[in-house]
């Protein structure tokens, strides 16, 4: 499942006529049929009156197809046309011509008021007024007639994108359709899942219109879904012992800030680690031992937290470990930095670094791409924010591509954390993830979300899929969760869901 920005929408559709011979009226007859078949399920069309709005843009043609399917299961269809109907393509025409031998009465409106009494007694709207083209502010009618929409009590569908938002950000150009359900065609635009697009969207619902997948193969971003994970999850056969499951080391936590590092030892056990080991400072010594029984826990040095001197022996330890996480509750003290530092250009295995640790990066400026594991960085925006100068904004503003950008450079897999979360990868690909809820908005989440992802890194997995699967699941528990209690679970009652998430991916074995 492809994630596009508009050019590549374009350059999708293109591929499909050019390379695969397949006719535009073909992939419009797709794309209208699609609205109606995929919100069957959700929406009763027999006997609704349906206002279908559509502008002279394809998205219009769309509308036009869609009008005739809509009369199909029954419903009392009737469209209205905005725009100069001389800028309608050729496929846009043909079909506004059968469904006026169809009887279905089309409306050429101008002004939006001339579409209000029928948009107010409509019980289902279709939007397929402006499309993936809009480039700038929506003013004046459209705005008006969007408004009307919005402001109607029918069910509201659009046809590939609400109509006033931007495909590539998600962000409102004026006023922006308020959809209950969008249905995508071709492929998932940035803008359904990326904030705030993601709520004018509605439920998303999603129809290759034809296009063979072949034509998707070359393009870098994706939604991450569950038979991605599926696929690349460990199997454990009946002869598995902890020893092949993988050593986690995690070096987190010092005075004060205990939790963290059982937080991230927790995520690594229910995430199927064969031996999980919290180093910590000898400040969090006494508070961590023997919390829970199954984390080994020793220390280094004698202070409340990490210091340089205290390299020499972590690099000893981590010897024996398949995996490290670093960063959780370590403080940000300076002989601390100078601490993450030495293992960071020493350790040859993979680490996942988080937290103070990332800090840390930024102020001992650790050349990650010199280093010699595989790095997995799982930053949060304030994080990234000072990782790389950019304000929160900025990153916001372009969260896959700053996290791809920051990942191509320093030859690393980056976790941006957020909604949506995005993992970048070292080869320019990125997997935007489709999992979690605004409940695991809470201290903890992102210690957990360390210890998972190196958990499976133990278990086998390249850092890439590690961190790919760890992100989902994590959000996976984390909506299982929110069924019960969506807000005020904690991240320690989310672990205990990790293990239930992994058993619903693997049920596509079956």
């Amino acid at each position: 499942m492809i994630l596009t920005k508009t050019e590549e929408s374009r350059l999708l559709d293109s591929m499909a006529m050019k390379e695969y011979g397949i006719p535009e009226m073909v992939l419009m007859e797709n794309a209208g049929s699609s609205v109606v078949r995929l919100t069957e399920k959700y929406v009763d069309w027999d006997g609704a009156f349906t206002v279908i709005l559509c502008g002279t843009g394809n998205n219009g043609g769309d509308g036009f197809v869609a009008a005739r399917y809509a009369a199909g299961r029954g419903a009392r269809v009737l469209v209205l046309l905005m725009g100069n109907e001389a800028h309608m393509s050729e496929s846009s025409k043909q079909y506004r011509h059968v469904i006026d031998k169809m009887g279905i009465p089309v409306i050429p409106i101008s002004r939006a008021e001339e579409g209000a009494p029928y948009i107010h007694d409509a019980d289902i709207l279709v939007d397929a007024l402006i499309g993936t083209g809009l480039s700038s502010e929506v003013k004046g009618e459209k705005a008006l007639l969007i408004t009307l929409m919005n402001e109607a009590q029918g069910i509201i569908i659009s046809v590939d994108v609400p109509s006033g938002m931007l495909t590539d950000t998600g962000r409102a150009a004026g006023v922006v359709v308020d959809a209950d359900y969008t249905v995508a065609l071709g492929s998932v635009k940035r803008g359904h899942v990326l904030y705030p697009g993601s709520s004018y969207t509605g439920t998303l619902l999603y129809s290759p219109i034809g296009i063979p997948d072949e034509a998707r193969m070359d393009f870098p971003v994706h939604l991450t879904e569950k038979e991605d994970v599926f696929n690349i999850l460990p199997v454990r056969n009946r002869v598995s012992h902890k020893g092949k499951n993988g050593f986690i080391g995690i070096f987190a936590g010092s005075y004060g800030m205990e939790g963290a590092a059982l937080l991230s030892g927790q995520g690594a056990l229910y995430a199927g680690g064969g031996k999980v080991a919290v180093v910590t400072s000898a400040g969090a010594h006494s508070a961590l031992a023997g919390r829970i029984p199954e984390l080994m826990v020793s220390s280094l040095g004698k202070g409340p937290f990490f210091t340089e001197a205290d390299s020499a022996e972590a690099l000893e330890k981590a010897k024996a470990y398949d995996v490290i996480a670093l960063g959780p509750g370590l403080g940000r003290e300076k002989e601390t930095g100078k601490f993450v530092k030495r293992l960071i250009t020493s350790f040859d295995k993979t680490m996942v670094i988080d937290a103070d640790a990332l800090f840390a990066v930024k102020e001992e400026h650790i050349a990650l791409d010199t280093c010699p594991g595989r790095l997995i960085l799982t930053p949060h925006v304030g994080e990234f924010s000072h990782l790389t100068g950019l304000s929160p904004k900025e990153i916001e503003n372009g969260r896959i591509d700053e996290a791809i950008r920051f990942a191509v450079e320093n030859h690393v897999v980056l976790v941006l954390k957020g909604a949506p979360t995005v993992t970048a990868m070292p080869d320019g690909s990125a997997y935007v993830n489709t999992t979690g809820n605004p409940g695991m908005a809470t201290g903890g989440m992102g210690d957990t979300l360390t210890g998972i992802i190196a958990a499976l890194a133990g278990q086998g997995m390249n850092a890439s899929g590690a961190a790919l699967a760890g992100v989902y699941l994590h959000g996976l528990a984390g909506d299982m969760a929110a069924e019960k209690t969506p807000v005020g679970y904690r991240a320690g009652d989310l672990a205990e869901w990790i293990p239930l998430a992994r058993a619903e991916v693997m049920k596509m074995g079956r």
